[in-house]
């Protein structure tokens, strides 16, 4: 955000919709009444270690989580007009690209990048296809990341994706992967690509496209190598997608862009990141709609009808316990989810609810400072997992332990998690025996499980049932490296 020097903190916050609360600022929201809060956030896990569904991957059910907490050094002083959270000032790109080589390789047991990246899609072309092969130059792959705070003009230190994730990615894709620029399209199909994120992919490799809301705009910048906006491309809306329930509810929640529903693979990109907080009067009022945002819900960022699955997951509304989710169709549909080769969580700067700054995690492993809010302390990880399933279990057992001993001067909880906030990850774990009860089909054919879905023993120990019992374990297995491990 572009702010005058002379204006307040406050007036800086209230303009961006963002509570002083969050940042543990004096003065921040007033308490408020419980007929305020528009729902319970209330969520607990119901079992520990008691894994439901197949783990995918190489290594079944595996997330690896790599923190490496120099990686992300923002001030947290919102109001500068410079030093943004998203400038290589503030994360250091040599980290970020490491953190991702690290993943790939602990994710593969691959000594290289390259060997990792054979690994990953010779198991998918044998799964999807039957044919233990590679990518073929012509094969499109599309990166979704997570730009719901995004815009054109792209200021301001709300969290979107990282532009050090995103380029991150795009090297590897280009240089380990061996894909050709030109076949690779990064996209958020309900926002505008944000000026950071086009700038540092393209500096690097001017072929790479981008899809987006609409067609591009300044102040968006064109390329510096062509000097126009020949790879910016706006959504060609198509019907893509069925599902299970509500056939004539849903339609403009049917259409994906061509050029998705015409990529070969995917590569899932999304945020560790809370959906909802109820104290959000100066957040803009809209407390959100559900518990989290991370693999699961970032492809309501590749329809065109979003809005029309909102009551579904709402749990004001439909999003009752046990509900049926859209989230499993999306994930299942083969001109989307079933695409995708890699699931990754950007946890470099993590939020509380769908528009908000960073936070400050303060339990273990991450141990931030919460006060002042002006400090360099923050989650600073990386996951990956072959199993999205199994990566948004973890991201949401992180989540939620970050809930504890987490107050603001109000005795708010800075981050709280909605009910039924792991109900989508039970129906993508058994889909075959969805506790809804429904029945998710796909092409005519019944959902098979999506991934694994399981709580860890405890937040001290952070133990799942692979890492219980290597030998016999059903569930997850998480891997984390912490720098210097």
């Amino acid at each position: 955000m572009t702010m005058s020097p002379k204006c307040s903190r406050r007036s800086v916050l209230k303009g961006a919709g963002i509570s002083a609360a969050l940042l543990g600022l004096p003065g921040g929201t007033a308490h408020l009444s419980a007929a305020e809060i528009a729902t319970r956030y209330d969520f607990k896990p119901k079992s520990r270690n008691a894994p439901v569904g197949e783990g995918r991957g190489i290594h079944p059910g595996r997330v690896v989580w790599v923190h490496d907490p120099e990686a992300a050094r923002w001030s947290g002083h919102v109001a500068q007009n410079s030093g943004h959270w998203w400038t290589d000032t503030c994360t250091d790109q040599q980290r970020v690209d490491a953190m991702l080589s690290r993943s790939l390789r602990s994710l593969t047991g691959a000594k290289s990048d390259e060997a990792a990246w054979t690994k990953i899609l010779a198991y998918y072309n044998r799964r999807a296809r039957g044919a233990e092969r590679g990518y073929v130059p012509g094969e499109t792959v599309a990166v979704k990341v997570n730009l719901n705070n995004s815009s054109a003009k792209g200021e301001g230190n709300v969290v979107n994706v990282s532009p050090q994730v995103a380029l991150a990615m795009v090297r590897q894709l280009v240089r380990r992967a061996m894909v050709r620029e030109g076949d690779i399209i990064v996209y958020d199909a309900r926002r505008a690509i944000y000026p950071a994120v086009l700038s540092k992919i393209w500096t690097e490799f001017p072929d790479v496209r981008f899809v987006q809301w609409e067609g591009p705009a300044t102040p968006q910048p064109v390329s510096p190598h062509y000097g126009d906006y020949r790879r910016l491309e706006g959504a060609q809306w198509v019907e893509g997608i069925t599902y299970s329930v509500n056939h004539n509810e849903y339609y403009d929640a049917k259409l994906i862009p061509k050029q998705i529903k015409d990529a070969t693979y995917l590569v899932n990109v999304a945020l560790l990141k809370a959906h909802s907080y109820p104290y959000s009067s100066e957040e803009g009022g809209d407390e959100g709609q559900t518990g989290v945002t991370m693999t699961g819900k970032n492809h309501f960022g590749s329809i065109k009808g979003t809005p029309e699955l909102h009551g579904a997951i709402n749990t004001n509304r439909q999003g009752t316990p046990h509900a049926y989710s859209p989230i499993v169709d999306l994930a299942a549909s083969p001109n989307l989810g079933a695409k995708t080769i890699l699931f990754v969580l950007d946890g470099l700067y993590c939020a509380r609810r769908h528009q908000s700054y960073p936070l400050h995690f303060p339990n273990a492993p991450f141990n931030n400072r919460l006060t002042p809010y002006e400090n360099p302390e923050w989650p600073s990880s990386l996951l990956a997992s072959m199993d999205g399933v199994a990566l948004d279990s973890v991201g949401l057992d992180i989540l939620y332990s970050q809930t504890k001993n987490n107050e603001d001067e109000h005795g708010h909880p800075r981050i709280m998690i909605r009910e039924n906030a792991d109900d989508y990850l039970h129906e993508m774990a058994s889909p075959q025996n969805a506790p809804s009860g429904t029945a998710y089909k796909q092409e005519g054919k019944p959902v098979r499980s999506l991934g694994v879905f399981e709580h860890w023993d405890s937040d001290a120990t952070r133990q799942y049932s692979r890492n219980l019992d290597p030998r016999n374990g059903q569930g997850i297995e998480l891997v984390y490296l912490p720098t210097g491990s």
